[in-house]
Order: C-alpha cells, then sequence, then structure tokens
C-alpha cells in the first residue's frame, strides 16, 4: 500500500477472504481510489489479468506448486513486466507437513529462468529472530523481468 502513490492502479489478490478484508479495510483507511482487492486462487484459476508489476510478498512457501504460479504470473505480465518476489532463504530447520522451508536462490534463479524471465536479481536483505515458524530465518528479495 506505500507504493500505491507511485502507480496508476493498485490491485490486490489474494486466495485468502481473511486476508482481502485486511486489505480491503487498509484501503478504507488509507481513503486509497487507486486501489482495490480481488479474490483469485492462482494455483486453480488465473484471472484475466494484465499488470505490468507483480508483487509477491511471503506467498510461495504457502504454494505447492510453484513453478505453475510462476507461469501464471509470467502470463500476466507484458514483455518487459516485472516481478518482485519477497520470501524466506532455505532453511533446514523448519519442517512442515504444508508449507516449503524456504528457497535456495539457486532453485528458485532456475524455477523463473525456466518458465522465461530474465534479468533475474535476488539478494538476502533480511536476518531474524524467531521469524519464520518461531525459527531464526532471513529473507530474500528476487526482481526479474519478461
Amino acid at each position: 500500500m506505500a507504493l500505491s502513490d507511485l502507480v496508476d492502479t493498485v490491485l490486490l489478490v489474494d486466495a485468502s477472504e481473511n486476508m482481502l478484508e485486511v486489505a480491503e479495510a487498509k484501503i478504507s483507511q488509507m481513503r486509497l481510489t487507486n486501489a482495490r482487492a480481488l479474490y483469485s486462487d492462482f494455483t486453480h484459476d488465473t484471472p484475466d489479468l494484465k499488470a505490468d508489476i507483480a508483487l509477491m510478498s511471503l506467498v510461495l512457501l504457502h504454494i505447492p506448486d510453484t513453478k505453475k504460479i510462476l507461469q501464471e504470473l509470467f502470463e500476466v505480465l507484458p514483455i518487459g513486466g516485472q516481478l518482485m518476489i519477497v520470501d524466506f532463504d532455505k532453511n533446514d530447520t523448519i519442517s512442515h507437513p504444508t508449507v516449503h522451508n524456504g528457497f535456495s536462490h539457486d532453485e528458485q534463479r532456475k524455477s523463473l529462468t525456466d518458465v522465461g524471465f530474465t534479468f533475474i536479481d535476488m539478494k538476502t536483505f533480511h536476518h531474524g529472530q524467531r521469524i519464520f515458524m518461531n525459527q531464526d530465518a532471513s529473507m530474500f528479495i528476487a526482481n526479474c523481468f519478461k
């Protein structure tokens, strides 16, 4: 939401009704006129959307088939479109039946390249205590283009 004054339109997409309610409350509270929330689950059906920039923050770790969602986002972007991902670095101390334990930069870079993304820049930007399932962890940001 903090970036909403830098773009014409902000579309917040989530598969969680609870998260959409939070987003809509923030949109209202901040009196944003260029933002809206949309329910969609890209793992099942991608809405007919187009975006110049897509930002995913702490999403991939919840998606069983990460390559599929990256492919769906690739299709949403025009040539030159930008995808930014914020998520956790691979953390072998994390074990959960439905959540990835983070991502290695090499594996993530390969997945992005396989889908068709180029100019991939990825770096760890934060280390924190007890931030990932109550474990110390680090986070990365990836930036790439179609």
